[in-house]
């Protein structure tokens, strides 16, 4: 139950900081558009053409540039992943239905054994003819129940999210770890059901699909570190302050009395920026824990 528990708040934690970091970016994008937009496009308007330059605007425009491609790249990674996703339930030849440890799958051609769960709003599960030929039922269950795992947590529409913002900022360890932490919490889901042996054997017959961490732990290894329960917390706060912030800004009329995502005020701009590194702060430590949570002793 305690490894569990770690498994659950280290997904919290990669995907947390992932969302306070979009959060960040909107609310400041928010603001920039609804109360500052005169501030933001002086340098183009005003200072650029008449040969000035004023540090303080120019820090401003060049992070709302920033995060306006972040966004653009988000949306791009987003579309990408839904279009292939399309596609690929599209082509998936298959041939008939199969119930597997009282769960119906979907049966695809082929002599090499696979299992997979594909679909965004409404996943299913799908095992190759070779799989069904090569484990046992009891291995099959197992292999089932993980493929359940994930699709009853709509995990690939999860590691879509998790991509896009990944993309958004160049940080392609976001999706990776997401990936890895769900192929942990799908094991232990099969695990849980019925047992490490049925798993741990049906794995042999996906030696290339098989990450390192889930043989550790099916083999007892414990993490190096755990995402504590104050970062959960400390992390989960400041996504509700974001978004408070957020729906205040976009609703509340008139400008907020103090506000730190865009503050024009010279004296304010590197208060601004460094409360946007600073916020990431729990999320951030919560990142660095579950990296060490994959990580065996």
């Amino acid at each position: 139950m305690t490894e569990s528990r770690g498994l659950r708040r280290a997904e919290f934690a990669v995907a947390a900081f992932g969302v306070t970091a979009f959060l960040l970016a909107l609310l400041y994008v928010i603001d920039a558009v609804r109360f500052h937009s005169g501030a933001v496009l002086h340098p183009l308007t005003e200072d650029i053409p008449n040969g000035e330059l004023h540090i303080g605007e120019l820090v401003l425009m060049a992070l709302l540039i920033f995060d306006g491609l972040a966004f653009g790249r988000a949306a791009r990674s987003l579309r990408r992943g839904v279009a292939a996703h399309r596609r690929l339930s599209a082509e998936l030849p298959v041939v008939g239905t199969r119930v597997i440890g009282g769960r119906e799958v979907a049966v695809v051609p082929g002599s090499a054994p696979r299992a997979f769960c594909s679909g965004l709003a409404r996943p299913r599960v799908y095992v190759s003819q070779g799989a069904l030929a090569r484990l046992g039922e009891r291995e099959l269950a197992a292999v089932v129940a993980h493929e359940a795992h994930h699709a009853d947590r709509r995990d690939p529409l999860r590691l879509l999210v998790a991509r896009a913002i990944g993309d958004a900022y160049s940080l392609r360890t976001l999706p990776r770890r997401e990936q890895a932490l769900s192929e942990l919490s799908a094991d232990a889901a099969a695990v849980r059901r019925s047992g490490a042996a049925p798993l741990a054997s049906a794995l042999l017959a996906f030696p290339d699909d098989v990450a390192p961490e889930r043989v550790d732990r099916l083999a007892g290894a414990k993490p190096v570190g755990q995402v504590s329960n104050a970062m959960v917390v400390a992390a989960g706060l400041v996504m509700a302050v974001l978004v408070v912030a957020i729906v205040a800004e976009l609703f509340v009329p008139g400008h907020p009395a103090f506000c730190l995502p865009l503050a024009s005020a010279p004296g304010w701009i590197l208060v601004a920026v460094t409360a946007r590194v600073a916020v990431l702060g729990p999320a951030w430590l919560g990142w660095r824990r579950a990296a060490a949570f994959l990580r065996p002793a």
